[in-house]
């Protein structure tokens, strides 16, 4: 081999040479690819603690606002329970001024009614009549106090009427001679407030009770076990309620 064919040999393995160490080997590439992946999932995780840091901090932000929100709601909500209360005592005492202006009135019904025109005098005259012969109890008509049918004139029916006594002795007389009326089509009741009316329509109809009634302007059930009961304002009108002895005071011996 000649010195030129030798030279050439040289210069090609320093080129081979050359770009073989600008060439980029498998393992070179995986190493390479293994570190972009390790700080990409490190930017990957700074990222999300970034993330949930700030998360943390919204809903904490949250749910200090929502326990502020919540004790609002509760304090609106208490007021509202103590406007209801109050309304509600309001009411009660109401309907029992309301009642007390009754304690010397009752209502009679079942007595004829004939004309729209009927006079006031024409009506007492009635009421004196009424009560001297059917319920045998005296009575003069300076013993009313005023006296009128509720409602308007139906020639279909008897409408009731409202008499309001002098003095409560004569109320409570006729009130205690009514039970001579049974079965003759007249009734004889104390007048009620339409609360204490619809409060007692409510009691007798409950399955416990036998009969309901009131005494000046108090009201009463008689259970079908024969328990007596006074209903109060807050009385619960449940037979479960009405049933239970503690509930009223009493103890079983």
């Amino acid at each position: 081999m000649g010195p030129s064919k030798t030279k050439t040999v040289t210069e090609s393995l320093d080129e081979l040479s050359k770009k073989l160490e600008n060439t980029i080997t498998k393992d070179c590439l995986n190493s390479i690819v293994a570190k972009l992946k390790d700080e990409l999932q490190a930017d990957i995780h700074r990222e999300n603690e970034e993330i949930v840091h700030s998360l943390k901090g919204r809903i904490n932000s949250l749910e200090s606002e929502n326990e502020d929100l919540r004790e609002k709601v509760t304090i609106l909500e208490q007021r509202v329970t103590d406007s209801e209360e109050f309304i509600s005592d309001l009411g009660q005492q109401h309907n029992d001024l309301e009642q007390h202006g009754r304690k010397n009135s009752i209502r009679i019904n079942g007595l004829p009614d004939h004309s729209e025109r009927e006079s006031v005098e024409d009506c007492v005259s009635m009421i004196v009549d009424f009560v001297n012969n059917r319920l045998k109890v005296p009575l003069r008509s300076d013993d009313i106090d005023i006296a009128h049918r509720l409602g308007r004139f139906d020639n279909t029916k008897k409408r009731s009427v409202i008499v309001k006594f002098t003095n409560r002795q004569k109320k409570h007389e006729i009130i205690k001679a009514r039970r001579t009326l049974k079965g003759s089509g007249f009734t004889v009741f104390e007048d009620l407030t339409k609360a204490n009316q619809q409060r007692l329509k409510e009691a007798y109809h409950l399955d416990c009770v036998q009969n309901s009634y009131s005494i000046d302007g108090k009201l009463f059930v008689v259970l079908k076990n024969g328990r007596k009961r006074k209903l109060f304002h807050d009385t619960k009108l449940t037979a479960k309620y009405l049933e239970n002895d503690a509930n009223f005071g009493y103890r079983r011996n």
